[in-house]
């Protein structure tokens, strides 16, 4: 246990020394508040006893930098012997115990030795939720492929970083992935806020006090969201960040549609999840798992199981799970087939052999509003997307931050 002393008095400085050294700590003691404040960087004590005749603006800064750097650093105020109003009111502002002066060396090993015990038993319990969270993420982010293994060892790198940046197309789970870094950090026993396409940044931020903020979609998102982003970046106090981007930041930055110094600030922070076509086998794996969610007796036969790992999934996990589901639902056995699966994909048994799939027409007739036409084409589309936002986009020769403009003008929901 480091311990620094802050005593204009050299003969009592010279009596808590001896103390906690004869207690098994180290110590450093200084006279002032002033000196105190090098020695807090510099020693990086564990506790910080600071005697209450301080001039009491020098406490109270003392107090506020001792605990800025370390929140649970341990404040006692060293108050004369039989002053009870002075250590009671050291204590209503924020000192954790006090010490009479002079100073008896067998409460300073009780106290000394207190503050060991609870901060082992905030490391166990810190491991303990750690282990936890690890298990549950292995669960809610189930997968063996390399690239997601990779992907899986990078959210612990990036956990302890107060800012994170998300990459990955549509539903490759990034709001669970937000919630593990979340879990894994200092911050995982605190609020963990959203604020979904920068909607009330300003009050999800407040809710996330020392918690973590979750903000989705920061590459479509106003310029004024896009600055209180970075302000949030830039502020040395706050919730951890965690954002989200659905396009690769760089050709976002290029677009015109993210900001380069929010890039700038994450560009060493970026976890990419990889879409599911990249995953292997991962596609077999889940599809079972989320099979055994939804049904107690159901199987897939081995077609059906080539139908599913054959797709490209362009709503990567979300879409299989949302498939095998009613693949579940539709089967009339136990044993799931080809037609049930290709059904529930948009490819009929008899066009097994193609991978082209009957595209929709929208019809326009002379007086239709040109926004009436532009709502029906862009819902069509997402029709025929199966809702996936950036293939509409791409469909349509537009930017992902346009279709979701038009999905909210138009009250389009997918």
């Amino acid at each position: 246990m480091k311990v620094l002393v802050v005593d204009p008095d050299s003969e009592s400085r010279d009596s808590l020394r001896r103390a906690v050294s004869a207690a098994g700590g180290q110590v450093r003691s200084v006279g002032s508040a002033t000196e105190a404040r090098r020695h807090l960087s510099e020693f990086l004590p564990d506790v910080v006893v600071y005697a209450v005749d301080l001039p009491a603006e020098e406490i109270e800064g003392l107090s506020a930098d001792a605990r800025r750097d370390q929140s649970d650093r341990v404040l006692w105020a060293l108050a004369p012997a039989g002053r009870l109003e002075d250590a009671v009111s050291a204590m209503e502002n924020g000192a954790d115990d006090f010490l009479w002066r002079p100073v008896s060396a067998g409460r300073v090993a009780f106290l000394l030795d207190t503050v060991r015990r609870r901060r082992e038993e905030r490391e166990r319990t810190e491991e303990a939720r750690l282990r936890l969270a690890r298990v549950e993420a292995a669960v809610a982010l189930p997968g063996r492929s390399g690239r997601w293994l990779e992907a899986m060892a990078s959210i612990e790198q990036l956990a302890p970083e107060r800012a994170v940046l998300v990459t990955g197309e549509d539903g490759t789970e990034k709001e669970i992935a937000a919630r593990f870094l979340h879990r894994l950090s200092e911050r995982g026993a605190e609020p963990f806020a959203r604020a979904v396409d920068g909607e009330g940044f300003v009050e999800a931020l407040e809710r996330a006090g020392t918690g973590t903020l979750f903000v989705t979609g920061i590459d479509r998102v106003s310029a004024g969201v896009q600055e209180k982003i970075l302000a949030a970046l830039e502020a040395e106090t706050g919730p951890g960040l965690v954002l989200t981007a659905d396009r690769d930041p760089v050709e976002a930055v290029r677009r015109g549609e993210l900001a380069r110094a929010i890039v700038h600030r994450l560009q060493e922070s970026v976890l990419h999840l990889p879409p599911l076509r990249e995953r292997g086998d991962d596609v077999a794996r889940l599809a079972r798992q989320f099979l055994e969610e939804a049904s107690d007796t159901a199987s897939f036969d081995p077609e059906a199981m080539d139908a599913l790992t054959a797709h490209d999934w362009p709503g990567n996990v979300t879409e299989l799970r949302e498939a095998v589901r009613r693949a579940a639902r539709l089967a009339e056995g136990p044993t799931i087939g080809p037609t049930v699966v290709r059904s529930v994909l948009g490819r009929p048994l008899a066009a097994r052999g193609s991978r082209r799939r009957k595209v929709p027409v929208v019809r326009i007739a002379v007086g239709d509003s040109l926004a009436d036409v532009e709502r029906r084409l862009i819902q069509k589309t997402l029709e025929f997307a199966r809702g996936n936002k950036r293939k509409t986009a791409e469909l349509l020769k537009l930017s992902l931050k346009t279709i979701y403009n038009k999905i909210k003008e138009y009250g389009l929901e997918h």
